[in-house]
């Protein structure tokens, strides 16, 4: 038999935004409460979301968001990036992205001569493209974050991946042929993850 339970009937709790004044700025937490062992941190959009037992004491929440601030507010802080640049007003990566990339797409793949099967974007956390086994390349909608000259470093190590499927010494030269400087392009584009 089964039975439609609620949230709180399945011991989770949760407590809709608060609002932690620090110096000058403003942090907005939600706490969540559910039947776990350790207290999480995540930074959302615009809030943090705090995970935790029914047990921890709401001002330890707000110790713990206190001693997490600096890493909170610039997190917070650094959510939107066009082309390289910090932006105050919020970017439509699904609209400006595809605009900056498949002209981008369009150059190399006549100069490499290598072009792909077919052309997608998703956004994605962990990954600035890929390209699949049947040459099929997708990129990721927050590459308009990043300066142009590393979406063009993404663009051209996408295509290159159309002739070597790996990231051995033969892709590698594949991609120094456009980017003499692909190093510096690779760390570069580490430094700017960081950043964003």
């Amino acid at each position: 038999m089964f039975c439609k339970v609620s949230r709180q009937d399945c011991g989770v709790y949760e407590k809709m935004n608060e609002a932690l004044r620090i110096e000058n700025e403003v942090i907005k937490y939600k706490i969540i409460r559910k039947p776990i062992k350790h207290l999480y941190l995540e930074v959302k959009e615009d809030f943090v979301e705090v995970r935790c037992n029914k047990f921890v004491d709401e001002e330890y929440i707000k110790k713990f968001i206190l001693k997490h601030k600096n890493l909170i507010l610039k997190k917070l802080d650094k959510k939107h990036y066009f082309l390289g640049e910090a932006v105050e007003k919020e970017v439509d990566y699904k609209k400006e992205t595809p605009k900056i990339v498949l002209p981008l797409v369009e150059k190399y793949s006549k100069i490499m001569e290598l072009k792909p099967s077919k052309i997608s974007f998703r956004f994605n956390k962990s990954r600035w493209g890929s390209c699949s086994s049947k040459n099929s390349i997708i990129f990721n909608y927050y590459l308009a974050k990043l300066p142009v000259d590393l979406i063009e470093y993404v663009v051209i190590h996408e295509l290159s991946h159309i002739k070597h499927k790996h990231h051995q010494k033969p892709f590698w030269d594949e991609v120094a042929k456009i980017l003499p400087d692909v190093k510096e392009k690779r760390k570069k584009l580490r430094k700017f993850e960081k950043e964003i």
